[in-house]
């Protein structure tokens, strides 16, 4: 069933969520057999992304997210990696199409369009390898004078990734605010498959 979540911050939504998991969250085992606790199709719509982005809780600090995810979104490197979401969104494919100045240029010619889009799925290479990305489906849009950004997010670790994917899209979010000098506005996040790992959850229940 659809769960709608609406956040002040990152760290009030990653409480949240993490708490609702742990509380009413289904069990079952993925596709490699780890067993996991899940909600289906959860909404989560941060108010303030740029507020109270880390805390002591959460497994990772703020300059590993800072060093590790939000650099690694906005460069096109792939890193000696399967893959990377900056390859994919400043490199993608054989062609290398640069689809975050893609997007840039498409708010600037038109503010209020509605196709300010990029993708990181790759049905060439994802329908045949193991390692294929999470984050798939960005959409940037003007509401109110600001930029918001939307992302669809296939399978999600809520516990120990969430947070981080949020810390790195604000930064995206960051960039394009300042190269089309429009206000960065909220994020929101669709987790199709929102889970935390068995391995998790001691520490997730202390959330």
């Amino acid at each position: 069933m659809p769960f709608y979540l609406r956040a002040a911050t990152p760290v009030d939504g990653w409480r949240r969520i993490v708490r609702r998991i742990m509380g009413t969250g289904m069990e079952r085992e993925d596709e490699r057999g780890i067993k996991t606790r899940w909600l289906d199709n959860v909404l989560i719509h941060v108010r303030n992304p740029y507020s109270e982005r880390v805390c002591d809780e959460y497994p990772f600090s703020e300059r590993v997210l800072r060093e590790k995810y939000a650099s690694q979104i906005l460069s096109p490197d792939r890193l000696g990696f399967d893959y990377t979401y900056g390859e994919r969104l400043n490199a993608w494919g054989k062609e290398r199409i640069n689809q975050i100045r893609y997007v840039i240029s498409k708010l600037n010619s038109s503010p209020v369009t509605r196709r300010a889009v990029a993708t990181t799925w790759d049905p060439r290479k994802d329908t045949r390898t193991d390692e294929v990305p999470c984050l798939n489906h960005f959409v940037f849009m003007v509401r109110e004078g600001r930029l918001d950004l939307s992302v669809m997010i296939r399978s999600n670790d809520m516990y120990g990734a969430w947070l981080a994917n949020v810390y790195a899209l604000a930064e995206l979010l960051r960039h394009v605010s300042h190269e089309t000098r429009i206000k960065s506005g909220t994020i929101t996040t669709l987790s199709v498959n929102a889970h935390i790992y068995e391995h998790d959850w001691d520490r997730a229940a202390t959330v």
